[in-house]
């Protein structure tokens, strides 16, 4: 096991179990877990970062081994990563102050029959600086893609589906968009000008997609006609509440939508963003029904009343949730340096914590999933590479 340094590690009902640095490529973003391998982007964001892919042998977990490292092209932010049968998805994305070079948007697609030796396959280009996060829809009835990107012609990222049958060769089916975003059809922004608003995670239940619009709160398009996806829904708490809407997760067999909002601010100069509980009986009606953060807030400025979370450095709030819960799950959602923390919602009106774990040194934990086995893996944007955690609590 790797071991890292700094702030000792701080638990509860959760241990750790296994650490990777990945060689040196330990700013992480998105993972998927399919078996024994763990693939995760990287970011590039900490002082010695890497753009790229790296893939994981996980079947020991407490001796995680790397196996495979993909470097991304030049110019490119390749953080995200999805999976459909034996072929790895990796966006393609503009790095910021790079836009005089080379550089080519879409997504990358890469064999991986054999994981330990993944083999280029493709890009498939798209618009304007590339896809941001691509979400898999894998459904036999379905098989699609829904992904944040530019189009021409529209103000900001607009929701994009694309048809999965062969993996290796999607079509574009649709596009759908927040009113306002159309600028060539004659729609006028409601938003200020410097709330740019932008399509990002999407997830499907039934016949509805839900979105994390960022500045734009959540959107849920009902999709009955995939060829023409159609706006029916859109609660947007922001402002008064703080943080960029981030993720929309509905919970199958459920009502529930569970949402985060992500916090920007390195320095917490802004108030955190929550993870929020949102009643969907009624999809063209979403309504939050609860808000929840680790440590109480003073209702006056919205900020944390305990804890040194402003002066530990990076961002604090909620981003990431594991999208694989279902109703009878914890949610498990990410606090960047707050780490990880896991929340009863079975009283969707009292969300209650049951466990967390904050990693060693200064964390800006990212993204989180739980495997078939009941582990958690949690990764760190800023240089914390992956951890692999076992719940010990109680049900």
């Amino acid at each position: 096991m790797n071991q890292k340094k700094g702030r000792p590690e701080e638990a509860n009902n959760v241990k750790l179990i296994g650490h990777s640095d990945l060689n040196g490529w330990g700013d992480t973003m998105q993972m998927e877990v399919r078996g024994k391998w763990c693939y995760i982007g990287a970011s590039g964001l900490g002082p010695n970062g890497h753009e790229g892919t790296t893939i994981v042998d996980v079947e020991d977990p407490a001796n995680p081994k790397v196996v495979a490292q993909l470097p991304a092209p030049p110019a490119t932010r390749c953080d995200k990563v999805q999976l459909i049968d034996d072929v790895l998805i990796v966006n393609a994305e503009r790095i910021k102050g790079r836009e005089n070079e080379d550089f080519v948007a879409g997504l990358l697609f890469y064999d991986i029959s054999n994981p330990a030796k993944p083999k280029y396959m493709k890009t498939f280009e798209m618009y304007g600086n590339g896809v941001h996060r691509a979400l898999l829809d894998l459904d036999p009835k379905n098989r699609l893609c829904y992904l944040g990107a530019a189009a021409e012609g529209f103000l900001g990222d607009i929701l994009w589906v694309l048809d999965m049958k062969d993996p290796v060769n999607p079509e574009v089916i649709s596009q759908g968009w927040l009113e306002g975003q159309h600028l060539a059809g004659g729609e006028k922004p409601s938003w200020d000008d410097g709330e740019l608003t932008h399509c990002y995670g999407a997830y499907r239940r039934g016949d509805h997609l839900y979105c994390g619009y960022w500045n734009g709160g959540l959107v849920v398009f009902d999709l009955k006609d995939i060829s023409k996806p159609e706006m029916v829904g859109h609660f947007n708490p922001t402002p008064p509440y703080p943080g960029k809407c981030h993720n929309a997760v509905p919970l199958p067999d459920s009502d529930i939508v569970v949402v985060t909002h992500e916090s920007t601010s390195d320095d917490v100069s802004e108030p955190p963003g929550f993870l929020w509980i949102y009643d969907a009986q009624v999809p063209s009606n979403p309504v939050p029904i609860s808000t929840w953060m680790p440590f109480p807030v003073d209702p006056k400025t919205l900020y944390p009343r305990e804890g040194d979370w402003a002066t530990r450095g990076g961002r604090y709030g909620a981003h990431n949730v594991w999208q694989g819960m279902t109703s009878k799950d914890f949610v498990y959602v990410t606090w960047f340096n707050a780490g990880l923390r896991i929340v009863d919602i079975s009283d969707p009106f009292r969300p209650q914590e049951v466990g967390y774990y904050m990693p060693e040194g200064t964390p800006q934990t990212n993204d989180v999933i739980v495997d078939e086995r009941g582990l958690i893996y949690i990764t760190d944007r800023i240089g914390g590479g992956l951890d692999i955690l076992e719940y010990t609590g109680s049900r």
